[in-house]
């Protein structure tokens, strides 16, 4: 071997090893919450993970930005100011006031808290469902004197679920929608009937895992808690929300989600300090920011790995387990479940979209992965961001959710309605 194809070589194999063990240590760091006593948090650590890939000379500055899909950057800050100026306008408090003051039993409370968390997250985000409504349903178990953590816990799974249903349900799909081309009505036509089921499902097993602590009656403490409405606000902000759920809905293609999203969140940025009390600054302030830090960096990362190759390996070795198309769905299916347990599902899916890619990216195996990371993700605390926000704001509010009482639930959900989505989608095939 000459000099020249010999340093070559050298270089390949340097670039190689350095990207492997980046991108090792960067998902073993995003699977654990500290190292040693200090904490670690996810963001960060996946932004300091794509910060060494330039470090260490695997991407280019020019690459590291090729890499950064903005489509799916827009696509969540539009609907997170969307949801920023629906709370500043009482909407969130609304709505869980209004099913607290009208249930008569615990088991009203909480279906009427499943639904509600799981149609909102279909239409938002669900890590800022989770966000909003933790406090309230903190609040609104005191009132009413029962013990919040079953309806924590409920509120993660709901929340989850309810973000199967459509591209905009969660960080995950919209990467999906992005990447796969699926169209918006295509989509939530296939995946919408999985959520409904995986809903009614869910409803039935977290009665289940609390039933003791369900069982007593209601007994209010005192009247709810006053909500605090900016009318013309509300309406104004709920009119752009069915402006761009329409705009959704008559898309041609996914690409159009991300102008739709930025415009519609753009609107009421700017007109809703016309109406409120609130300025843009308060309304780009409540904007999770953490979650756009997560992107850009995993986005990094993953590339990192394709132009070492290793993406490559790894595809490869997944694509050699599927066997063909035969079977994919099912393997598919178990593999997400495991890792976005291991490392959460956001990466889960950056990850296993190269191996949909891989396998022929067929949409099939797209609608696959966005159910069952999502659904997946209820196993455990930290399968899922929502599920740790919930624990997390709830842990501020003086309530303490632990691993058990979330596993108690949420495993049996997992099981349940990852077979079920997994039926569901296979019927969808063969009809």
């Amino acid at each position: 071997m000459t000099a020249g194809p010999m340093r070559r070589a050298v270089a390949l194999g340097y670039v190689f090893v350095a990207a492997t063990a980046i991108f090792v240590a960067t998902y073993v760091l995003i699977s654990m919450r500290s190292l040693g006593r200090f904490p670690l948090d996810r963001p960060s650590v996946a932004l300091l993970g794509g910060a060494l890939m330039l470090v260490f000379g695997i991407l280019t500055p020019a690459e590291a930005m090729a890499s950064i899909n903005l489509d799916v950057i827009l696509l969540l800050v539009g609907m997170m100011i969307l949801v920023s100026g629906l709370d500043v306008c009482g909407f969130f408090d609304l709505v869980s006031t209004w099913i607290a003051s009208r249930a008569k039993t615990q088991f009203a409370f909480l279906a009427g808290l499943m639904v509600a968390a799981a149609f909102l997250s279909a239409v938002v985000l669900n890590d800022a469902i989770a966000l909003l409504m933790t406090p309230i349903v903190v609040r609104s178990a005191r009132t009413l004197r029962v013990r919040p953590v079953p309806y924590l816990v409920a509120l993660a799974i709901a929340a989850n679920v309810g973000s199967v249903a459509t591209e905009i349900g969660n960080p995950q799909n919209a990467y999906i929608a992005i990447e796969s081309g699926i169209p918006f009505v295509t989509f939530t036509a296939a995946l919408l009937p999985v959520m409904l089921v995986c809903l009614a499902l869910s409803i039935g097993l977290v009665w289940l895992a609390f039933r003791k602590d369900l069982s007593a009656p209601l007994s209010r403490a005192a009247k709810m808690p006053p909500i605090r409405l900016q009318r013309t606000g509300l309406a104004v902000t709920l009119g752009v929300s069915v402006g761009v759920v329409l705009g959704f809905l008559f898309s041609p293609s996914s690409a159009w989600l991300p102008l739709v999203a930025i415009a519609g969140g753009a609107f009421v940025l700017f007109f809703l300090p016309f109406v409120t009390t609130a300025n843009a600054r308060v309304l780009v302030g409540k904007v999770d920011w953490t979650i756009v830090i997560f992107f850009v960096g995993l986005f990094v990362i993953i590339a990192g790995i394709q132009v070492s190759g290793l993406s490559a390996d790894i595809t490869g070795a997944f694509t050699a387990a599927f066997g063909g198309q035969s079977g994919g769905l099912a393997w598919l299916t178990g593999l997400s479940a495991v890792l976005s347990n291991l490392i959460s599902n956001v990466p889960a899916v950056l990850l296993l979209g190269e191996v949909v890619k891989g396998a022929g990216g067929s949409h099939l195996l797209w609608l696959a992965l966005a159910s069952s990371s999502t659904l997946a993700g209820n196993a455990t605390i930290l399968g899922a961001a929502c599920n740790v926000i919930v624990v997390q704001i709830a842990s501020r509010e003086g309530v303490e959710v632990s691993m058990k009482e979330f596993v108690k639930a949420g495993l049996p959900v997992t099981v349940v309605t990852l077979v079920v989505s997994t039926v569901l989608l296979a019927l969808l095939v063969a009809a």
